[in-house]
């Protein structure tokens, strides 16, 4: 893992609170974000599907792992429902209200 990816892991900011700022598309998290709340609003996801479109829309490959632990992580900030489908986790983005968005 490059220093920067670690960097944006461990800056995330609070994290028993739902992520409601706009993602920074400058980092990898924020562009990871994007693509969840662009592509993914009303369905389920792998981090594997996560990893493809974030290949295909970047042109640059990120490590599964990573994909994996961003994921993680915004399950445990709420930002995310994660259930266990087998072997693997499956996703789904948490619609937030107009209170959580303004805060």
């Amino acid at each position: 893992m490059r220093m920067m990816e670690l960097v944006d892991l461990l800056g995330q900011g609070n994290h028993n609170m739902p992520d409601t700022a706009l993602p920074n598309e400058s980092t990898t998290y924020g562009r990871i974000l994007k693509l969840i709340q662009t592509s993914y609003q009303a369905r389920e996801f792998s981090s594997a599907d996560i990893a493809r479109d974030y290949e295909d829309s970047h042109a640059s490959p990120i490590p599964l792992s990573t994909v994996s632990t961003y994921l993680s992580r915004l399950a445990d900030r709420g930002v995310l429902k994660r259930q266990k489908f087998g072997n693997s986790w499956v996703y789904r983005l948490l619609h937030l209200t107009t209170d959580q968005l303004a805060t």
